[in-house]
């Protein structure tokens, strides 16, 4: 990524709103049972979220990369991982966010062992995307 990029991604505030609307969306989701659940009874599991989603921000911004991929991360965990099984424990979404941020925003070298489990990765994304000619 060249350093313009970074630069320009760094400088992006986070957008706090959308962060709450995202762990909104994770609380509501987990919440579910026999229909739709209210903000209000989602609400105090959507702030605990939330403190934890900002656990990543200062770090993101360390490695000069834009913050709002916090969310972005939070939007997906809603969409594909956010179950009525996984309670209001927090330990599930704390651990599955930092994996994605850390797939993301590296903080390490890659290493040649993990070549092939880096390929299945992109084969998974290919295939989300829609792209799979591969």
């Amino acid at each position: 990524m060249s350093v313009d990029i970074r630069l320009h991604e760094m400088m992006r505030p986070l957008d706090h709103l959308a962060l709450k609307r995202a762990c909104l969306d994770v609380a509501k989701r987990i919440a579910w049972r026999d229909g739709p659940v209210d903000d209000v009874l989602a609400s105090s599991f959507a702030a605990i979220l939330y403190k934890e989603a900002l656990f990543h921000e200062e770090y993101i911004r360390d490695q000069e990369r834009d913050p709002n991929m916090i969310t972005r991360a939070v939007s997906y965990l809603a969409h594909a991982h956010a179950i009525p099984p996984m309670g209001v424990d927090v330990f599930w979404f704390r651990e599955m966010l930092s994996a994605l941020i850390e797939l993301a925003c590296p903080n390490t070298q890659g290493r040649k062992e993990d070549s092939h489990f880096y390929s299945d990765i992109e084969t998974g994304l290919q295939i989300l995307r829609g792209d799979n000619a591969t």
